[in-house]
């Protein structure tokens, strides 16, 4: 996740002027660790081209600081602002003789620092802990959003960053480190940032620190509690990465990369360097999925900055280029892909659907299923429109134009155009400014003649909104073909039939198999999965009443219960002995006790697992904890959750753990800390997206296979 400050500021302009004479920050810091404050002396350089366009110098400061100057050049005065503002004042500067050139400025500035660390829910950015900035006995936290420095709306700097902090603690900022030394007690740490940024970082702590040194990159881990073996791991994945994505986008922008661990849970991506939370940095999937796209984010957001005025493009673009190139390395492309097209259902409706152009940054489960899947998806899209070659050689040429620069989604577009040569205004309109997506049937599959055998199709867009302009793959089986023959359906219209001829009988026909369109999934191509039930605007938990178990499960309803309403959504907690049957809404049966648990699952998915899956679910039932999400038994349109465990101490990690599970259908754990030891999904056993065909009313047996297409990087080898 890329954290902006600017995103804070309403309304912000960007500006014409060349961005090469950007102002520039001489900052010298002295931090006090058990004052919990910072004083800084800054000298400005403010370029003319910049003074020849403003009459007047504004800038923002910690609303906590007292800042001074004794330079008799201009006048320093505090403006009131529009709107009251807790965190930050906003001052003026008036020179008192006319400007002829480039000025510099001197402030001097500084105070406490000691914002609260807010613990998050699973509704706020992946629950991570938030906090504006913070200088405590166990690390500093100053970024944008701290507002510790001057800052100039809508422009981007360079800067030059002295550090002096207490003997042993390790500095990181964006930049170069050229000075880590000590003197007299204390640590003296500066950093230089030539190239513009839109925000500096000041992260400190008490670390030990790893390095590794390629031929143009510092790769950097630095560790509150030292360990070489995690180090290495981190490092070695950073250079694998890198080569990745210097094949796929371009030489890395800065001369480091660190790994940084945090003192509370974040998972942030800074230019340089990534922040992640010490639970975070633990997890062994962490470094072949969040790791790397952190990483990705020097490329998209952290030196091609974001123009929000726009939109955000850099989360979706980044999980194309970085979650979604690893499942496509993994031979799951097409699967994450599906999983993001659930998210949207699963979350995005009527009242909290918007357009690509208004998402800005990630606050609840809408938002991300909008700015970070469905650009994702637009990417898939423009992939499958122009091909690998012109979808790679033109977010190179992006990142090349405007490294260093604010972009947005019209940049994007200028440079695809110039790249494949098409005019490609109506796809960008159509996927960036509109909000929805269409939802496709497929319907009359007839079969003529006998060799040529003419297959016709007709496929309808059954969406409420506009029809949407679709390049559709479908794919067609044929008799003794071991290979899948694909057509693209250029659908303009409500409904359309589209015709073509083989040699060879067709046996099968499926519409989008791979997931290549964003749309909205029809229900029966989707397994039931937790995160349905996560999803659902309204939903029940019943409790077991007659549980030993039961005060632990109150405290998860209460959970669960807090994290929905936060979001607006209505759950409401009942007990079974209070209720004859099941609502007609979303509803979990909490505990083997319930008396509503023999529906707990639906006998017809037993046929389709393994027995060796089937095993694993019993040995869980008895000893460990189960989680299924389910079609009911009486109404199978209806989605229901099961959770029950034999182990009371494992129901706190139950709590928070399964928001993270949502795309599974059944689970298994073990032991008190609640380790998966089994997971998958119910089959989609009815997707109207698929059509057998039968002869003399048989069904001939297919021998053609999907396969999944190759990794995105492969062809920028």
């Amino acid at each position: 996740m890329k954290k902006k400050m600017l995103i804070m500021f309403a309304g912000c302009f960007f500006t014409l002027l060349s961005q090469a004479q950007t102002i520039h920050h001489e900052l010298d810091a002295k931090i006090n660790i058990t004052g919990q404050s910072i004083e800084v002396i800054d000298e400005l350089k403010i370029p003319m081209n910049y003074l020849s366009v403003h009459d007047t110098v504004f800038f923002y400061l910690n609303s906590r600081f007292s800042v001074t100057s004794a330079s008799s050049a201009f006048v320093l005065t505090e403006v009131k602002m529009e709107q009251e503002d807790s965190l930050r004042k906003k001052y003026m500067i008036r020179f008192r003789k006319k400007i002829k050139g480039d000025q510099v400025i001197k402030l001097e500035f500084g105070g406490k620092v000691a914002d609260e660390i807010e613990g998050g829910t699973s509704a706020s950015v992946r629950g991570f802990s938030t906090t504006d900035g913070i200088i405590s006995e166990t690390g500093v936290y100053l970024a944008g959003s701290t507002v510790w420095m001057p800052y100039f709306e809508g422009e981007l700097f360079s800067y030059n960053l002295d550090v002096e902090i207490d003997e042993g603690w390790g500095v990181v900022s964006q930049g170069t480190r050229t000075v880590n030394a000590v003197s007299e007690g204390k640590q003296l740490v500066r950093y230089e940032s030539p190239d513009p940024v839109d925000e500096i970082y000041l992260i400190a702590a008490r670390f030990t620190e790893y390095n590794k040194q390629t031929d143009h990159v510092l790769v950097q881990a630095f560790l509150r509690t030292a360990d070489q073996e995690m180090a290495d791991k981190y490092i070695n994945t950073t250079i694998e990465y890198l080569e990745i994505y210097e094949n796929l986008l371009g030489r890395y922008p800065y001369t480091k990369f660190a790994l940084v661990e945090n003192f509370w849970e974040t998972g942030y991506g800074m230019p340089s360097f990534t922040l992640l939370g010490e639970k975070v940095i633990r997890l062994p999937f962490i470094l072949h999925s969040s790791y790397p796209h952190e990483l990705l984010h020097n490329w998209w957001g952290n030196s091609v900055y974001v123009n929000y005025d726009k939109g955000n493009w850099c989360e979706g673009v980044t999980v194309y280029m970085a979650d979604h190139l690893i499942k496509e390395k993994m031979g799951q492309g097409s699967k994450y892909r599906r999983e993001t097209l659930e998210k949207y259902i699963t979350h995005v409706n009527d009242e909290n659907d918007f357009p690509v152009s208004e998402f800005i940054s990630r606050n609840n489960p809408a938002q991300e299923a909008i700015g970070y899947g469905k650009v994702m998806m637009i990417n898939e899209m423009l992939r499958y429109k122009l091909g690998d070659e012109v979808f790679i050689k033109a977010y190179a040429k992006f990142y090349a134009d405007y490294k260093f620069k604010y972009a947005s989604f019209d940049d994007i577009q200028k440079t695809f155009e110039a790249v494949s040569g098409e005019n490609l205004g109506e796809f960008f309109d159509q996927w960036i400014l509109r909000k929805g997506a269409p939802a496709i049937q497929l319907s009359d599959v007839t079969v003529t003649g006998k060799g040529p055998y003419v297959i016709s199709v007709s496929l309808s867009q059954t969406q409420k909104e506009d029809v949407f302009q679709l390049s559709i793959p479908v794919a067609f089986f044929l008799e003794g073909n071991p290979d899948v023959v694909f057509e693209r359906i250029e659908m303009t219209e409500r409904k359309q039939t589209f015709s073509f001829s083989y040699d060879q009988r067709p046996l099968k026909v499926e519409v989008d198999p791979q997931v290549n369109v964003f749309r909205r999934l029809d229900e029966n191509e989707i397994p039931p999965i937790l995160s349905q039930l996560f999803g659902a605007e309204e939903s029940m938990l019943v409790l077991p009443a007659a549980s030993p178990l039961i005060d632990a499960y109150k405290t998860l309803a209460e959970e669960w219960k807090a994290v929905q309403e936060e979001q607006g959504k209505k759950f409401t907690v009942v007990y079974d002995k209070d209720l004859d049957k099941l609502p007609e809404i979303p509803v979990w049966i909490v505990g083997y006790e319930n008396t509503f648990s023999k529906n707990y699952l639906n006998e017809y998915y037993r046929n389709y697992l393994s027995e060796e899956t089937l095993n694993k679910l019993a040995a869980n039932y008895e000893k460990g904890s189960v989680v299924y999400a389910f079609s009911n038994a009486e109404n199978n349109d209806q989605i229901t959750g099961f959770l029950g465990s034999r182990i009371e101490k494992a129901l706190p990690a139950l709590t928070t753990k399964l928001s993270h599970y949502g795309k599974y259908s059944y689970l298994g754990f073990e032991g008190e800390e609640a380790t998966n030891n089994l997971k998958g999904e119910f089959p989609a056993l009815h997707s109207p997206m698929t059509k057998f065909l039968e002869y003399e009313g048989e069904r001939p047996e297919i021998s053609a296979k999907l396969k999944e297409r190759g990794m995105l990087v492969n062809a920028a080898k």
